[in-house]
């Protein structure tokens, strides 16, 4: 019994270090926790098997889309609470700019897509459900990060990469940091194409008893989500925020 409590512990070990540092490598991991190789790789392998974990492209771990999902349904993201009171206003939002609307939430240094509501034009925004971005080039990723503490705004600078997605994407470090206060300070985010070239978004943070828990955000073709239209698109966005957020708390 004590064996499989100890398993058990170091199974949990393994899980809570990955959540909170994702895309660590199996070295990483050993090293981290001081436990030994060949327990170390039969305990990824039992989370592997089991999807609370799994191996991304750079042969590094992460959790498992499925626990992600899981995750989101218990901590106010994706949740049967915002659910009913975020999705009518969301399609409202959508109704009144013609526009894609979707929610989100941060997981490590990524955004998840928690909600999709399409647009009316053939050229629109594609998202779905359980999408992901790295946070540095996304609106609603740098929204929700902005109003974070400084201990976890610390934690994203030093894990994540700033990888240039198009001419427009924030590749420092100083840049990023920048970033994050001018937002706090207008209380909306932008995506200027930084993503992807031709598209915009603008996000509004959600709170819930006084924290931000996800954030929303309208996006399209920048000739249409443009510059120019930002004062009505951030007000807009900002007031149906504020809307869902006054129902959570």
């Amino acid at each position: 019994m004590k064996s499989e409590v100890g398993t058990l512990k170091k199974g949990l070990d393994v899980l809570a270090l990955i959540l909170e540092r994702p895309n660590m490598s199996i070295q990483e991991i050993i090293d981290t926790l001081q436990i030994n190789r060949s327990t170390t790789y039969r305990l990824i392998s039992t989370l592997e098997q089991q999807q609370f974990i799994a191996r991304n492209e750079n042969n590094r771990y992460e959790a498992a889309e499925a626990l992600t999902q899981k995750l989101l349904k218990g901590k106010g993201g994706a949740s049967f609470e915002m659910d009913w009171i975020a999705v009518p206003q969301l399609l409202a939002l959508s109704k009144k700019t013609d526009e894609t609307v979707f929610c989100g939430v941060i997981s490590g240094t990524e955004m998840v897509t928690t909600h999709v509501i399409d647009g009316n034009y053939a050229a629109r925004t594609h998202a779905k459900i359980g999408d992901r971005h790295s946070l540095h080039h996304d609106a609603i990723g740098k929204c929700i990060l902005a109003f974070q503490s400084p201990e976890k705004q610390q934690w994203v600078l030093d894990h994540i990469e700033l990888v240039q997605k198009t001419e427009n994407t924030i590749v420092t470090r100083d840049a990023f940091t920048a970033e994050l206060q001018r937002i706090r300070e207008n209380g909306f985010a932008e995506d200027n194409e930084e993503g992807e070239v031709g598209l915009r978004c603008i996000a509004a943070p959600i709170r819930k008893n006084g924290d931000v828990i996800a954030a929303i955000a309208i996006s399209g073709p920048s000739l249409r989500v443009s510059k120019e239209k930002d004062p009505l698109h951030s007000q807009l966005v900002r007031e149906c925020a504020a809307s869902i957020s006054n129902q959570l708390s």
